[in-house]
């Protein structure tokens, strides 16, 4: 790979959450495995002849939410184009979207590659708003559709070529992903089709300056697949260019489950589309006081979090994965204030993100109050018991819900520690109870330390340090 330069840039299509389709008043709805087919359809989005469309004032917001929240220019003026093509699941013969006069532009997106080591840059051509087709559904030899996607909100995301590797790709979706969970702007989940991404490719060779023949490789779902045929198509330009072979600029259809790709079709140009502004909606001019709405609107933005966790918190990339994994666990640490974030994020990312998500539960399904974990954590801040003590506190408040001081009742923690003497005491008769071990240790078997140690720590109910015990018992054993 290093005699040959890879160069990556991404078309992504994000379904906005909104309450109604982008130019009429039918139902956004999702989820369209669940929904009776051609449900939530009417004359402007299957397209009858003299239907007007009326642009949904909330898909706009939002889609300006994700300009903002992507560092993007919102132009005062922008308009809609009809991109004309013919295809079955197209009701009009056009679809409404964005070419010449595009609502967001110039964006710049900053995000960690390599495990959080290395800050990356991604300019974005534009954010542009546009229709969702319908769907086609083949079976039993037929071509089924349904109009209940037709009319749908998108917000389709151009990018410059910035990448160089499938690596960075997959660490930019991942941001955009999050930016467009965090902040309410569509549930962007790939399994559902809420987020999926065209991949143009292109190679050269490092003595060259020129990008050979472009390839795009349409609607992918999947990180795994996106990575996956990034690598593939690579390996196959790289293989056609060493053997001498050419190609014209081409779209391509994924095909993961045997790792190749399938032509579709030589890539169209813009004037293959014969885009022209759409004569039934208006130039869109957005006033002063939406304009100042948007720029007031507060917004999480994950990668913000990110550089605070590394560079002034000195988190490890464990701690920050699980924090980010979920809006509702995010908002969960940054929400309990003055507390080492350290010691949240330590009982934060494990055990309690672990156990929510064995039991499909969110963070905000925890069988305890707020208050009581702030309790508990103000007691681990200030180290009132032994780490070992708050483990099983932690668990036990996990299990049943019981509060950080029943549970140290219960268990006698709250009893005075054990005097030096005293713990000395019980390691003798933990010794003279395990003679056979005690030979073991002193015939260099040192693992048999952990059985005494593990011994002591039942004696004393865990009241005592297991650091302490075992330094103590090598000094009784020497």
């Amino acid at each position: 790979m290093s005699d040959y330069i890879l160069t990556i840039w991404l078309e992504i299509h994000l379904k906005l959450k909104s309450e109604n389709k982008l130019f009429c008043q039918c139902k956004n709805q999702q989820d369209f495995e669940n929904i009776k087919p051609n449900t939530n359809i009417c004359p402007v989005c299957t397209g009858q002849p003299g239907a007007l469309p009326t642009l949904s004032q909330e898909a706009l917001y939002k889609g300006l939410i994700l300009g903002k929240a992507l560092h993007c220019t919102i132009n005062k003026e922008s308009r809609f184009d009809r991109k004309s093509y013919f295809y079955p699941d197209l009701p009009m013969g056009y679809q409404i979207t964005q070419l010449y006069n595009p609502t967001n532009t110039n964006w710049i997106v900053y995000f960690y590659v390599d495990n959080y080591r290395q800050e990356k840059t991604v300019h974005i051509l534009d954010a542009h708003l546009e229709s969702d087709t319908a769907k086609m559904i083949h079976e039993n030899k037929k071509a089924l559709l349904d109009f209940n996607r037709a009319g749908t909100p998108l917000i389709e995301v151009v990018t410059w070529p910035d990448f160089s590797s499938s690596d960075e790709v997959i660490e930019f979706l991942k941001e955009l992903q999050r930016i467009a969970r965090f902040n309410n702007i569509s549930d962007a989940d790939m399994e559902k089709w809420q987020m999926r991404v065209d991949v143009n490719i292109s190679i050269k060779k490092t003595t060259e300056q020129k990008l050979w023949t472009r390839v795009e490789i349409k609607n992918i779902n999947s990180f795994w697949s996106i990575k996956r045929a990034i690598e593939n198509e690579f390996i196959r330009q790289k293989e056609l260019y060493e053997s001498n072979q050419t190609f014209s600029q081409q779209t391509r259809r994924r095909d993961d489950q045997n790792n190749c790709s399938h032509l579709m079709r030589s890539k169209e140009e813009a004037l293959d589309y014969r885009y022209f502004p759409d004569p039934d909606l208006p130039l869109l001019i957005l006033s002063d006081e939406l304009l100042e709405n948007i720029n007031n609107t507060k917004l999480e933005i994950p990668y913000n979090f990110i550089k605070t966790a590394i560079e002034e918190y000195w988190f490890n990339k464990e701690f920050i994965n699980a924090l980010i994994s979920e809006k509702e666990t995010l908002d969960y640490f940054l929400s309990i204030e003055n507390i080492d974030p350290k010691i949240k994020a330590k009982r934060i990312c494990w055990p309690i993100s672990a156990r929510t998500k064995e039991n499909y539960k969110t963070i905000q399904e925890l069988p305890f109050s707020k208050e009581n974990f702030i309790e508990f954590l103000t007691n681990s801040q200030q180290e009132k018991l032994p780490e070992n003590q708050f483990k099983i506190i932690m668990e036990e408040m996990l299990l049943t819900g019981k509060s950080y001081n029943e549970i140290t009742k219960e268990k006698w923690f709250d009893s005075p520690w054990l005097s030096e003497n005293e713990l000395e005491d019980i390691i003798k008769s933990v010794l003279t109870e395990n003679p056979t071990i005690v030979e073991q240790y002193k015939w260099w078997k040192t693992t048999t330390l952990w059985f005494f140690v593990g011994q002591v720590m039942k004696k004393t109910w865990w009241k005592t340090n297991p650091k302490t015990a075992g330094e103590l018992i090598q000094k009784l054993l020497s």
